[in-house]
């Protein structure tokens, strides 16, 4: 997986305001340094399933804090944050399903 995802995540929240840049992001939403997004493009690698994991689980906690609030601006906002969360959820599914059909990996 590249960091499309990421970058796609960071660009919405920036748009919604939850975020003001990419080193937040990474760093508030992610649980990692501020160039991390910029590391996994130089390396040309994904996102861990821990970072997602991460995301996921942050954007799932304010989705239902703004879903509490009884706001209707912030029922939009749960809503992209549910949508996000999903995004995060199936690249954890994708990952984890590649390790599995890996026979090397899970040979017995």
């Amino acid at each position: 997986m590249s960091v499309m995802l990421l970058e796609h995540m960071r660009d919405e929240l920036i748009g919604s305001g939850a975020v003001r840049n990419t080193p937040e992001f990474c760093r508030a939403w992610l649980g990692r340094s501020e160039g991390y997004i910029r590391t996994l493009r130089n390396h040309g690698t994904g996102p861990s399933v821990e970072t997602l994991a991460i995301c996921a689980h942050k954007l799932g906690h304010y989705a239902d804090r703004l879903r509490g609030s009884g706001k209707c601006d912030h029922a939009a906002m749960a809503a992209q944050f549910d949508r996000l969360k999903s995004l995060c959820d199936q690249a954890i599914a994708r990952q984890a399903e590649a390790v599995w059909r890996d026979p090397e990996r899970m040979s017995a």
